[in-house]
């Protein structure tokens, strides 16, 4: 970045020393010059950004490519833990389960080994299961529970990811 700044700094000024002698020339050479820069600063902050995109969204919004991204992002680089914030699509007002209702429909579906806790429809999930297909068995169960918004998991893989 500092390389890109210091090459457009020298040639502004190799520019500005080239149409000293015709101030109207210059004045048009600074605001294309301007522009130029705020279009180009503005977006290296869209290049840089597209893989943060993909965390935290909504299932069906991604494409495949994004689905795998999304997938990897939930794993630690150890491999051994399966972490993510999954959203709900809406649900119609009278589906919807309350906190109480949540947690023992959850308790009763998945493992003992599994801590829940529910708060405005939003569930955080911590623990331990045997692998990676079990862990997104649990976020998938507990996503098709009436009532969840979100789903937060901080779940532990006894077996290491592939």
């Amino acid at each position: 970045m500092f390389l890109a700044l210091f090459s457009f700094s020298k040639i502004m000024v190799t520019l500005i020393k080239f149409y000293l002698g015709k101030l109207q020339s210059l004045l048009r050479l600074v605001i294309l010059v301007s522009l130029i820069s705020i279009v180009c600063g503005n977006s290296l902050v869209a290049i840089a950004a597209p893989q943060l995109a993909a965390m935290g969204a909504i299932d069906n919004a991604l494409d495949q490519r994004q689905r795998i991204l999304d997938e990897k992002l939930k794993l630690d680089p150890t491999k051994l833990r399966y972490r993510g914030l999954e959203y709900v699509q809406f649900q119609a007002e009278d589906e919807r389960l309350s906190d109480v209702q949540i947690k023992s429909t959850i308790k009763s579906d998945i493992n003992s080994n599994i801590v829940v806790a529910v708060a405005s429809g939003s569930v955080q999930v911590f623990g331990n299961v045997p692998n990676i297909d079990v862990a997104r068995e649990v976020v998938t169960q507990i996503k098709a529970v009436p009532g969840v918004r979100e789903v937060m998991f901080d779940l532990g893989l006894e077996t290491k990811a592939e």
